[in-house]
């Protein structure tokens, strides 16, 4: 892991905001702020991620889904967690585990976030694991 090597450079100066200072800048900063605090739009009574809508992608999953709320949300709202940061992460040898860590913050952070803008309604996200091992995250509301 790259913190790790720049910890062992510089051991009694570099921790994990000098990392951070030296990796990302003011507005990568400000997109995780997005990222870990997401907006939804309400479309029809459900639920979707602001940056995941598309009119068009919403008209056929309604339609795939029979119009199923629940459906729709958990679907619209799927991403795959290994391709948030597919482009520039490297493999380190704990590629899996660092995909399992970053679904569980999401998850934590997203939950968190729902609940303290929406607290009269059951929002949450889940994170769900495919047959063949892949990670994702959903978010959806319990009508339960």
């Amino acid at each position: 892991m790259e913190f790790m090597k720049w910890k062992e450079a510089n051991r009694d100066s570099f921790n994990w905001w000098s990392y951070v200072n030296l990796k990302a800048d003011l507005q990568t900063a400000l997109g995780f702020a997005k990222f870990y605090w997401p907006e939804i739009v309400e479309v029809d009574g459900c639920i979707i991620l602001k940056d995941k809508f598309s009119k068009e992608m919403y008209d056929s999953w309604k339609e795939d889904c029979k119009g199923e709320k629940t459906c729709i949300e958990k679907t619209m709202n799927l991403y795959q967690l290994r391709d948030f940061f597919h482009i520039n992460t490297q493999d380190d040898g704990n590629l899996e585990e660092q995909i399992e860590t970053l679904g569980n913050i999401l998850l934590m952070f997203w939950n968190m976030s729902f609940k303290a803008r929406f607290p009269e309604r059951s929002i949450e996200a889940k994170v769900v694991r495919e047959t063949d091992g892949e990670l994702f995250i959903t978010v959806f509301e319990d009508l339960k």
